[in-house]
């Protein structure tokens, strides 16, 4: 008898024709494990209303990860598959839109490292940096794990096996590698869009002194630009001042007066060791920066609107004011 089709089977049959999966290659784990990587990405609230959902009592007195056990064993076969089926897109969506937030640095958090640990297992060690905490995720994807791989993350979500947000960033990494192919993934669905929102995202290759590290550019987003050099020491060679703000930074009751400073039609590339090493290449042009100087460097220079300098400085992506800053300006020239 032909079963009517539901929006999972529409999804699913969807992946299967786009990546060329055979149906004897569909999710390798059984539906109540990946259920559980699933139900990781809810927060207790969102677990309790689904077991009030399910018609399920006694779950109030669990914390979240006895509560993902006591959904888990309290549904029947057809119920998990059922909640699979509702969820599981939704799920991955958010987890998939959260890393490419984190690679375009539009996240409270950004990639501030990418270690190969063993390129023969395609082992990938990721740091993401708050402001005020960091978090490491592992993922190893290769074509004897690719149906469950192998990973570890810091968050709260990828400790317990969820598809966190880091996780996706490395799935993206390792694809964009060659790791694995995406017609042999079968491990969960991928938005329609995937290969679309993906597709200008590329690797940038490390630099021969062991210094400029391995990052992930996605050059469709309009903070791009500078997106190589977000972490590194830079040069603006010339900026012009389109707007002066004074602002206030308070902590343990202490407060600091500091300025930041808008550019526009901005020449900037990365800090040089001696002058000869200048590749007119390497220089970026664009309109959307700023630096950040003290009260001090301000008064000394007198700066108004209009105003062409010259600054050295760590470019930073501020991910509260959600801005490129370059901090730590020690001289302002003046152009």
């Amino acid at each position: 008898m032909i079963r009517n089709k539901t929006e999972y089977d529409i999804i699913r049959m969807f992946q299967i024709k786009k990546n060329k999966v055979e149906l004897s290659k569909i999710r390798k784990i059984d539906d109540k494990t990946y259920l559980s990587y699933l139900l990781q990405s809810f927060n207790v609230e969102k677990l309790k209303k689904t077991c009030k959902e399910f018609g399920i009592k006694g779950f109030s007195k669990f914390k979240k990860k006895d509560l993902v056990d006591f959904l888990l064993d309290s549904l029947s076969d057809e119920e998990i598959s059922s909640l699979i089926k509702e969820k599981e897109l939704t799920i991955i969506s958010e987890g998939f839109q959260s890393a490419i937030e984190n690679i375009n640095g539009n996240n409270r958090e950004r990639i501030k490292n990418i270690k190969i640990v063993n390129p023969k297992s395609h082992e990938v060690e990721f740091t993401f940096k708050g402001m005020n905490w960091e978090t490491i995720s592992f993922l190893s994807i290769t074509k004897d794990n690719i149906g469950n791989p192998e990973r570890d993350c810091d968050c709260r979500i990828g400790s317990e096996m969820g598809f966190c947000g880091h996780f996706w960033v490395g799935f993206i990494f390792s694809l964009k590698k060659g790791y694995f192919k995406l017609s042999d993934w079968v491990l969960t669905v991928l938005p329609d869009d995937f290969d679309e929102i993906i597709k200008d995202i590329t690797i940038s290759a490390p630099g021969t002194d062991g210094k400029t590290p391995i990052k992930l550019i996605d050059s469709s987003s309009g903070g791009s630009k500078y997106s190589n050099l977000v972490g590194s020491s830079v040069t603006v060679y010339e900026g012009e001042i389109d707007e002066i703000e004074q602002k206030e930074q308070v902590f343990q009751e202490n407060i600091t007066i500091y300025y930041l400073i808008s550019l526009i039609n901005v020449k900037i590339g990365p800090r040089l060791q001696k002058k000869t090493d200048y590749n007119e290449g390497d220089i970026i042009e664009a309109n959307d920066l700023a630096i950040r100087i003290s009260q001090k460097l301000h008064s000394e220079n007198d700066l108004k609107i209009g105003n062409k300098i010259k600054v050295n400085g760590k470019l930073t992506r501020d991910n509260f004011l959600r801005l490129d800053i370059i901090k730590n300006v020690r001289k302002i020239a003046l152009i």
